[in-house]
């Protein structure tokens, strides 16, 4: 038997590396002369950028950039050994979740500002042709943090530049592009994302994700208001309309911001990821497929999300999937049964999961450990 194992990351715990290889930690545990293969995926979230980096030899970079509470990081891009003109920039690397503890969370300043400010120090090192992997974001700003970080100025009714309070934005009269960054229009962006969704409306990046990013039921209004308006004056400006575009309201709305101001061409997350990465060729003698992602639940079986492409991919070539997730929504695993063979939960009741949570790769290992000797024997 030969196993390949293939994680995403799981949200606010493991990162797809440490994930994939918990778990062939785990099967190696029951057989150490078992043949696994550890290739960690990303579907335009956090992850892509080390994946890429990874299965192409790639080269890493920093720049100092803000978090998406204003405090200064250290993020990393990456040029791919693919194409040393080929930059890599991960929204999750200036703009993820990662940053911001749950007390934390403010979505009327959360701003993808460091998203724009990476973009600008790869500019200013001679990039012109980028990956961008939009997902894994602590904001919804709708994408205008980045364009102040390249030169976008926000103007009220009265010509005053505006804050960055996201509410504010509902006063929002016109832009001014006049420090604009020209450079971005040399430029080529293959955006990367797992999801389509549009700018605003009730499958939003509001309605959709706000809550997790700390949207308040009853600030969802002002919050769509505010994206609303600045759509409407986006499409003035651009002609581009972003209302019910598809791929517009991934990363809080980024999506959208880069529809309408950068030259691109959008790929679904994990098909790109997985074709560019060369996860295919790696298939070869492999007769068992293992992935993985902190929670089982709808968003699993959208189309470009991890765990749904690598088992498009291995259906395709006749492999059985298996699924390692933390937790599961109500009736998810009996829905997930079309897209994989088995689901394996670390956690059902609530205090399996706190423990999951207080040890995930303990967990994980233990859980693998358990599945591969239940069903191959010791």
């Amino acid at each position: 038997m030969k196993f390949i194992v293939s994680s995403d990351a799981w949200k606010t715990t493991l990162t797809s590396q440490e994930a994939t290889r918990a778990i062939a930690q785990g099967l190696q545990s029951v057989d150490p002369k078992l043949e696994v293969i550890e290739f960690p995926i990303a579907d335009g979230g956090e992850g892509t950028l080390d994946a890429l980096m990874s299965a192409t030899k790639g080269a890493y970079k920093t720049a100092t950039v803000r978090d998406p509470l204003g405090r200064k990081v250290e993020a990393k891009y990456g040029v791919t050994g693919l194409s040393r003109h080929t930059c890599v920039i991960e929204m999750a690397q200036a703009s993820g979740f990662s940053y911001v503890k749950k007390h934390e969370q403010n979505p009327r300043l959360a701003s993808t500002y460091g998203t724009g400010e990476l973009i600008r120090a790869a500019l200013d090192e001679g990039h012109r042709n980028f990956i961008l992997a939009i997902g894994s974001s602590a904001t919804n700003d709708g994408g205008a943090g980045m364009l102040r970080a390249l030169g976008l100025k926000f103007l009220d009714s009265d010509g005053n530049e505006m804050s960055g309070d996201l509410l504010q934005l509902q006063q929002l009269e016109s832009l001014d592009d006049q420090e604009f960054d020209s450079r971005l229009q040399e430029c080529t962006f293959a955006v990367v994302s797992d999801v389509q969704i549009p700018y605003i409306g009730p499958q939003g990046a509001t309605h959709l994700y706000g809550e997790t990013k700390g949207v308040r039921q009853e600030d969802t209004a002002g919050v769509e208001a505010a994206l609303s308006r600045l759509a409407d004056v986006i499409e003035k400006h651009t002609g581009v309309r972003l209302h019910e575009r598809a791929g517009a309201g991934s990363g809080g709305g980024l999506g959208g911001a880069v529809q309408a101001f950068f030259p691109t061409k959008w790929y679904h997350g994990i098909d790109f990821v997985l074709k560019r990465s060369g996860w295919e060729n790696a298939l070869s003698g492999v007769t068992h497929v293992i992935t993985g992602e902190g929670r089982l639940d709808r968003h699993t079986f959208l189309e470009g999300k991890g765990p749904h492409g690598v088992s498009k991919f291995a259906a395709e070539r006749g492999l059985p999937v298996t699924l390692f997730a933390g937790s599961a929504a109500h009736d998810a695993v009996e829905d997930a049964t079309d897209l994989f063979q088995e689901v394996v939960l670390l956690a059902q009741t609530e205090s399996e999961i706190n423990h999951a949570l207080d040890h995930p790769e303990e967990a994980l290992k233990q859980a693998a450990a358990r599945w591969y000797s239940e069903k191959f024997g010791e």
